[in-house]
């Protein structure tokens, strides 16, 4: 099977459509990762900075999903 890394894992929304893969999430909201967790209890989810989670462990998987919060979707939006 597939390895796959999701960083910015968010609640998951990305990974609905995934099948047949082993997938390991990075989110640094610790409420967002419990979410996540709800929704995909077989994913190991880890809370931690995206970037320094890619620089220690990118060797350990056969694909990386890198989807950082749009902005059309995250507070971002309101730093006017």
């Amino acid at each position: 099977m597939i390895k796959v890394l999701n960083l910015f894992a968010g609640i998951g929304g990305n990974r609905k459509l995934w099948k047949n893969v082993i997938v390991t999430a990075v989110e640094d909201d610790d409420l967002i990762a419990k979410i996540y967790r709800d929704f995909f209890p077989k994913d190991k989810v880890f809370t931690a900075d995206a970037h320094q989670f890619l620089l220690d462990h990118f060797d350990e998987f056969d694909f990386i999903w890198s989807s950082p919060p749009c902005q059309s979707h995250s507070s971002f939006r309101f730093n006017i």
